[in-house]
């Protein structure tokens, strides 16, 4: 497809410049990384909207919601949406009444059981470390 890249990208290249200059105000981009940049940006957005609206029509559904995205990005391209992740839970916040915000509890992910005793053993080693050295002490204060 050779379409005028001006025509076709949701990202455009006053916006690229922006971010660029954002990162670097001495920092310019060569004309044909600009294109790439930009096309990668299209293909990216293209590939995750259709992704998607695929959901959503999994779900029986004409209405593609923030957890189709929220999906296809988190397990797809390992990206997660601040606020919006899978492990999180909504809970209602301590507002005043009438407000009908609600406050996001993120769960702190389980710890594999062979990291509990990979700690276990570190804990016994220093433990008998201890004690060695407590028995050399008593040694030294025996022999003074």
């Amino acid at each position: 497809m050779n379409m005028n890249s001006n025509d076709r990208n949701i990202l455009k290249k006053s916006k690229l410049q922006e971010i660029t200059q954002q990162i670097d105000p001495r920092f310019t981009l060569d004309p044909e990384v600009e294109e790439i940049l930009l096309e990668i940006a299209d293909e990216f957005i293209e590939s995750v909207t259709s992704f998607g609206c695929s959901l959503a029509k999994h779900r029986n559904s004409d209405t593609l919601e923030v957890k189709d995205l929220q999906l296809h990005l988190e397990k797809n391209w390992n990206v997660k949406i601040p606020g919006f992740t899978q492990s999180s839970q909504q809970i209602p916040s301590n507002l005043p009444s009438g407000t009908e915000e609600t406050t996001r509890v993120f769960r702190k992910p389980p710890i594999p059981e062979i990291h509990k005793q990979r700690l276990m053993w570190v804990k016994k080693s220093q433990e008998q470390l201890q004690k060695q050295k407590q028995k050399q002490q008593e040694k030294k204060q025996q022999q003074q």
